[in-house]
């Protein structure tokens, strides 16, 4: 509670003294470790962490529930299974809206400003480097790279 430098200084040196206290800890535990390995107990212990890590990853306890089109929930691991792939076979094989074509829509006939130069700067300064890139498939870094040596005729 009282903070002067005397007692930040004594604070700093046993937090020193316990970071090495606890490394020396760890370093014996894994050095008792590796010799208990070597030895046929040690290596039945091995395969017993092995497999407890392996049970513990299938998280048993955990239930699953999917439910059908109807709203009935799934109990079943191959009615579960039939079910993902009859939703996946719609996701991946229905048609994309962007690309259907309305008919009988007109389109509107407008003039449009062409795209100045600062505007241009404006937006690569505000653009975040290390991101996806868009439908150029160049990065953000290129453009950045190259500026005003960049003419882009899309």
């Amino acid at each position: 509670m009282d903070r002067t430098e005397e007692n930040r200084q004594e604070y700093k040196e046993s937090q020193r003294r316990v970071k090495r206290e606890v490394s020396k800890a760890n370093q014996k535990a894994y050095d008792k470790l590796y010799t208990r390995l070597d030895i046929r107990e040690g290596e039945k212990d091995l395969y017993r962490l092995a497999r407890q890590r392996d049970r513990d990853g299938k998280d048993v306890q955990q239930l699953r529930l999917i439910k059908d089109r109807d709203g009935r929930v799934l109990t079943s691991e191959e009615s579960v299974q039939r079910r993902w792939k009859e939703y996946f076979e719609e996701l991946m094989n229905e048609e994309n809206e962007r690309e259907k074509r309305v008919e009988g829509v007109n389109s509107v006939e407008q003039k449009v400003d062409k795209i100045r130069k600062d505007e241009v700067r404006k937006a690569l300064k505000r653009m975040k480097s290390e991101k996806a890139v868009g439908p150029d498939d160049i990065p953000m870094e290129v453009w950045k790279c190259l500026g005003e040596a960049a003419k882009y005729k899309g």
